[in-house]
């Protein structure tokens, strides 16, 4: 008996394993860019409220006066800037190895047309 996904996918005929790569891809993009773009919102809601980066904040520091707030607000600032560079690798990655097929989306976020 075949025990794993990827040995029932090699059962399958090439022109098949490649359609369902395509389709599945098609798909993961579009989850992908949804995803990253609304890290980005989080992120730049963040960076709006304190008029900075999380890069500048790192490097400066916290306030010495940062009250409750501002000190939850970097951690899940953090938090949105971390899934946001998860995301944008895997995305990346998967626009790499499925160069040559236009699935309507570009690497930065947007449609194309």
């Amino acid at each position: 008996t075949l025990s794993n996904v990827s040995d029932v996918f090699e059962t399958l005929p090439r022109e098949d394993r490649e359609e369902i790569f395509n389709i599945g891809t098609a798909f993961t993009l579009l989850d992908l860019q949804k995803r990253l773009a609304h890290t980005q919102k989080n992120v730049r809601k963040f960076e709006a409220k304190y008029g900075t980066t999380l890069d500048i904040l790192e490097s400066k520091g916290l306030p010495e006066d940062a009250d409750y707030e501002m000190h939850e607000d970097y951690i899940e600032w953090h938090c949105w800037a971390r899934v946001r560079q998860k995301t944008q690798n895997t995305l990346e990655v998967l626009m790499s190895v499925s160069k040559g097929h236009d699935y309507g989306y570009d690497s930065a976020g947007g449609t194309s047309t």
